[in-house]
């Protein structure tokens, strides 16, 4: 017994270190060989190796999971505080640019130019915006009640291809809280309709108003995915939002991720179908009742952009918004195309509405000393 304690178990211990390494034979006294106890003996030594591996392997793991999980977490942190300051920067000059609209409101070309400024800072900031929001920050902006006809032309001016998304009206409004959430999430379901749709094909938006709250229907004329492509993007709407970024690759799409994360926090649900009646893709956004409130008063809205009532948005010959004025008994004045697609008055005006969200934004730091509580 002397024996198996100072010699026997240290080198039976110090042999679970290697997997390959066979159990060391534990040796008795002649008399007690190939007796019961002997035999006993060593199935108790056998035992004790075998929990000793499985503690070691155990440890190990945590250990693993461990560097894992402060890995995620530092990369997280990381991520997220680089794009938060570009989406605080990005707000800053949107404001900036707004101010500039402001000063000069009197030329169509200084008007047309800043526009396009505007835009453009706007998909910066959406998509930085994204990286903010998969890594555990809070979207940066706060809204008054809007109707969903108003999100709906909020999320227009986030996307590069709006003058090809065809927009039904519907006067039912959500609530404060999920505002800035849901034009997030679909600026990122119509700009991923229209990417991966035809030039020259438009996006149907239609509201379908049910017993438990209301969805809103995305129909594509795109490539219809396939059903493992169905499957992988279901699974990536479904789930708690959670990414791991250094499993994304070097080109991430973070597209569905985003609305994931966005469905999970603020509770509405996405999803993704190959029943678009124009031989694409469906995808859905379902609002629950709890979302969903009474319509504002036109004046209590801050997403339209208040303009003089001698002029309306119309465009330029390069499809970008300007300003034309209103004149009495006069006919109205053509609208030159951008690309193949009328520039509609609608969505000029949509385009403003969405990019006035930069004049009105706060940073996530702001937001958590705010009202809006998670």
């Amino acid at each position: 017994m002397d024996a198996l304690v100072s010699k026997g178990l240290p080198a039976l211990a110090a042999s679970t270190g290697r997997p390959d390494a066979s159990v060391p034979g534990i040796g008795v006294a002649g008399d007690l060989a190939r007796t019961a106890f002997a035999e006993n003996l060593q199935a108790v030594v056998k035992q004790y190796a075998a929990a000793l591996r499985t503690v070691r392997s155990e440890a190990e793991e945590a250990t693993r999971l461990q560097i894992e999980e402060r890995a995620q977490e530092a990369t997280q942190a990381a991520v997220r505080s680089v794009t938060a300051s570009v989406v605080s920067l990005g707000a800053d000059l949107s404001k900036v640019v707004g101010e500039a609209l402001r000063q000069h409101d009197g030329s169509d070309e200084m008007f047309a130019t800043l526009t396009r400024i505007d835009h453009t800072v706007q998909q910066i900031v959406r998509q930085a915006q994204s990286y903010v929001v998969i890594c555990g920050g809070l979207p940066g902006r706060r809204w008054p009640v809007q109707k969903l006809t108003d999100i709906v032309r909020g999320a227009l001016g986030r996307i590069p291809d709006y003058p090809r998304i065809k927009s039904r009206e519907l006067d039912r409004a959500v609530t404060a809280r999920a505002v800035e959430p849901v034009v997030h999430a679909l600026a990122t379901l119509l700009d991923n309709a229209a990417r991966y749709s035809p030039p020259t094909s438009y996006v149907d938006v239609t509201f379908q108003e049910g017993h438990r709250g209301v969805t809103v229907v995305i129909d594509d004329a795109g490539v219809s995915m396939s059903e493992e492509q169905l499957a992988k993007a279901r699974q990536t709407l479904s789930g708690d939002g959670r990414v791991e970024l250094h499993k994304l690759g070097p080109h991430p799409q973070i597209g569905f991720h985003t609305v994931a994360a966005l469905a999970h926090r603020y509770g509405f649900t996405a999803s993704v179908g190959a029943s678009s009646p124009y031989g694409g893709v469906r995808a859905t956004l379902f609002l629950p009742d709890e979302l969903l409130t009474a319509a504002p008063e036109p004046e209590e809205s801050r997403m339209e952009v208040a303009h003089s009532p001698v002029h309306e948005l119309d465009a330029t010959k390069s499809g970008l918004p300007k300003r034309r004025r209103r004149e009495s008994n006069a006919e109205p004045a053509a609208r030159p195309a951008l690309s193949s697609f009328p520039a509609r008055a609608g969505v000029a005006a949509a385009w403003r509405r969405g990019t006035s969200s930069g004049r009105a934004s706060v940073t996530e730091s702001e937001q958590k000393k705010g009202s809006d509580h998670q």
